[in-house]
């Protein structure tokens, strides 16, 4: 049975997932290339990108250097 959180997930982290996702179609690459690029698992891709898990500071620059774009790019919604 799937463990139920104690607080709601903030809005930014669910916008921040559709973001990731977009971009990652948009260059028309798989979780599994993308998390290759970010030397993480392509199951940590799918969470982040469907909002249930909060990438830490260090992950989000990574996004960032694999998407080719600004840091700050990644945060506006």
């Amino acid at each position: 049975m799937p463990r139920k959180r104690k607080t709601p997930i903030p809005q930014i982290v669910i916008k921040f997932g559709k973001k990731i996702k977009e971009l990652r179609l948009e260059r028309k690459m798989t979780q599994r290339e993308l998390g290759y690029l970010l030397e993480i698992d392509r199951e940590s891709i799918r969470k982040y990108e469907k909002g249930i898990q909060e990438p830490k500071l260090s992950t989000v620059i990574k996004f960032a250097k694999a998407f080719n774009i600004e840091f700050n790019e990644l945060l506006q919604f």
